[in-house]
């Protein structure tokens, strides 16, 4: 069956390649189901396009195989890699969302262009819809809405910028039928009524015309061309008239037959044959003979005054220009004759530079659609237009500097990814976010869009600003309280003093809480003499345990020497926890703090200030027995996440870990069940509000037994 129509082109082609095809032919009879569309849609690829044999070949493997048979096939190998690239190029094109497609009907003829990666799977879906549209009046209403809307504002459009003008013309001819049959109609009509006084017309204007061509012993023929109705509608709105306004309702096509290096002389000799004889408006010339367009379409347009002061339009072309112009790009397949047609850098010229490449075998065929710029879908559908190399983050920062600000990841296509995944033509991406989730220098390295990178160095700069002014007014507020003016000389022993490069670093450290406000204090406040004694006088900080009657504002934690009652904070610096060695720092206006004997800063605080070093130990009471917590945390899955929970219990507050199970869920999330060993329920409240700080983590509970 299939054989049999391709019979013609396979005997056209040279041995070698006629065999590999009746192989290609061979498999695709083994997996193929005859359906109605599929002779039809073969024979628009092979006859009304005239496209090669590959692409008829797999316009067979996709008319005849069915569809949920296709990957199959085509992971099997048996019909080439050069088959089975158009084929996967079909494959690629996601259904469309018409409310979408409407308001973004230029990004979306992109995407297919570009998702299709292969020119010859574009023919082969214009084939497909536009035997969907010669159908459309057998469809459900909804298919039917939806197969013109996407014919009318994608497929129409790309078979025009691609040449395929008898395609073009079609689809939208059906499509003003379908979305606008009273006017349709009422044009039709009215064609109808004058066609016998506009043939009248035109025979007048052709005869002498004829005569002149005879005389110079030309071998030229001459048509009348209606105006398509959609044309005609197009021109109405335009220039605001009915069908009686418009005048050149008809175009004359003067087509030759010319020698390859003839063309454009005996074009522009045409020219000048119709110009003495009728004058032309000098406004209305097109010349696409020395300039073609980016599809191929050569030919001289001209508008001359006819008999009775009517408009004509005139169009003049080589026979080949004209077989050019009727079945656009695939007709190049049959003229690779050099022409130039390098307009431009849009992607339809890419189109056709790679078609008149003189081995269409070369890889340049395949990325003749190959564009820097990629589309992402939101998950409500929009598209947005991205670059190649793009991560999640450069597209967070695309949707708004709030979300990319925010952003922990996303879900591309149903699945997690970092911020650092490069996303994919035709993705679809939900980005996500936490609140405590703030921009840092690292993610400059992330992002790959130039406009996304100055707008993130933006955003640092600010919050680097903010920060310095917080420290600022730090500074300022700790100097009122001491009674030290505020100016270069104060702020300038800070800085040497905390050991910082200049003012900035200084206020943006103190911004950023990396540094305690009542240290500010020490560079300037000198030790009064009833404190000013020597670190032999001092008594060492030593681990020993108190009587139970003394207590402390926390009274499960903390026995402080020599004092009944005292208000505490744990040092950030070490997080000391129950059954740590500690000491108490009492600060000049912070309160005490607690320590651990083996704190980074020990050693200063003891050395510098030994005067306010007081022994600590933790109380011993009923909670002090060891016992297992079995913990659930949820959250974000972002990669390291499950290092990140670890390394804080077990490194960073030396918690003994006894089990852990770490698990990612497919809607990009993560649960993680843990068994620790802790000394009192103090600890456990302190370990849960710690996790919970992580920012990827929502979550944290006890589970019980």
């Amino acid at each position: 069956m299939i054989t049999e129509k391709l019979e013609t082109y396979i005997n056209a082609l040279a041995t070698d390649e006629a065999l590999a095809l009746k192989n290609v032919l061979t498999e695709v009879e083994k997996f193929a189901v005859e359906t109605p569309s599929s002779a039809p849609l073969l024979s628009i690829v092979a006859d009304e396009i005239s496209a090669d044999s590959i692409t008829v070949a797999a316009a067979a493997a996709y008319a005849y195989i069915p569809y949920n048979q296709l990957n199959t096939v085509i992971d099997s190998g048996v019909l080439g890699d050069e088959i089975n690239g158009i084929l996967k190029g079909i494959i690629k094109i996601p259904e469309f969302n018409l409310d979408k497609l409407k308001v973004q009907t230029e990004n979306y003829i992109k995407l297919l262009v570009t998702l299709s990666g292969d020119v010859r799977s574009i023919i082969i879906l214009l084939a497909q819809h536009l035997l969907k549209i010669r159908n459309l009046n057998s469809l459900p209403d909804d298919e039917a809405l939806k197969t013109a809307t996407e014919v009318q504002l994608v497929y129409s459009p790309i078979a025009h910028r691609i040449g395929l003008y008898k395609v073009k013309t079609e689809m939208e001819e059906i499509c003003l039928k379908y979305f606008e049959y009273d006017t349709y109609r009422s044009i039709a009509d009215k064609l109808q009524i004058k066609k016998a006084e506009r043939d009248k017309y035109i025979s007048e204007f052709i005869e002498p015309l004829k005569k002149k061509f005879a005389e110079m012993g030309m071998n030229v023929s001459i048509k009348g061309r209606p105006k398509s109705i959609a044309s005609i509608r197009t021109k109405m709105k335009k220039q605001g008239v009915d069908v009686d306004g418009i005048y050149d309702l008809f175009a004359i096509r003067v087509i030759i037959d010319s020698k390859p290096e003839d063309e454009k002389a005996d074009c522009w000799r045409v020219y000048s044959i119709v110009t003495e004889k009728y004058k032309p408006n000098p406004y209305r010339l097109r010349d696409w003979i020395t300039v073609p367009k980016p599809s191929g379409y050569e030919s001289l347009h001209t508008t001359v005054i006819g008999p009775g002061g009517r408009w004509i339009e005139v169009q003049i072309r080589t026979k080949r220009m004209d077989e050019v112009a009727e079945k656009g790009l695939a007709a190049h397949w049959k003229y690779k004759n050099g022409t130039d047609g390098k307009e431009g850098g849009n992607i339809f010229s890419k189109i056709r530079e790679a078609i008149e490449t003189p081995d269409k075998n070369d890889s340049t065929v395949k990325k003749a659609l190959y564009s820097n710029e990629i589309y992402i879908f939101t998950p409500n559908g929009d598209l947005i237009k991205m670059h190649q190399g793009d991560t999640v983050l450069d597209f967070a920062f695309t949707i708004h500097s709030q979300i990319g600000s925010k952003c922990i990841g996303a879900q591309v296509n149903n699945k997690f990814a970092s911020i650092k995944s490069v996303l994919q033509n035709g993705d679809t991406v939900k980005i996500l976010t936490a609140n405590n989730q703030k921009p840092s220098a690292e993610w400059l390295k992330i992002v790959n869009n130039q406009r996304v990178k100055a707008r993130l160095r933006h955003i640092l700069a600010s919050m680097e600003n903010r920060l310095a002014d917080v420290g600022k007014d730090i500074v300022k507020q700790k100097l009122q309280q001491i009674d030290v003016e505020y100016n270069d000389v104060a702020v300038n022993k800070l800085v040497k003093y905390f050991g910082m490069d200049s003012a900035v670093q200084l206020y943006q450290t103190l911004g950023e809480g990396k540094l305690e406000p009542s240290k500010i204090k020490h560079a300037f406040v000198e030790a009064s003499k009833d404190d000013d004694k020597s670190a032999a006088d001092i008594k060492p900080v030593e681990h020993s345990v108190y009587q139970d009657d003394i207590t402390s504002s926390d009274n499960n934690l903390l026995i402080i020497d020599n004092l009944n009652t005292i208000d505490f904070q744990f040092a950030k610096c070490c997080n000391p926890m129950p059954g740590d060695k500690i000491f108490a720092f009492v600060t000049a206006s912070s309160g005490t703090k607690i320590h651990r004997t083996d704190c980074p800063n020990a050693a200063n605080i003891i050395s510098r200030y030994p005067y306010r070093v007081v022994n600590a130990v933790w109380k011993q009471n009923s909670e002090s027995k060891t016992f297992n917590a079995k913990l659930h945390i949820e959250g974000v899955y972002q990669p390291g996440a499950s290092g990140s929970i670890t390394k804080l219990i077990s490194e960073t507050y030396r918690i003994h870990i006894r089990s852990f199970n770490f698990s990612e869920t497919d809607n990009g999330r993560f649960s993680v069940s843990v068994v620790v060993l802790l000394n009192s329920k103090s600890q456990q409240d302190f370990l849960i509000e710690k996790l919970k700080s992580i920012k990827f983590v929502e979550k944290v509970g006890v589970e019980k037994d």
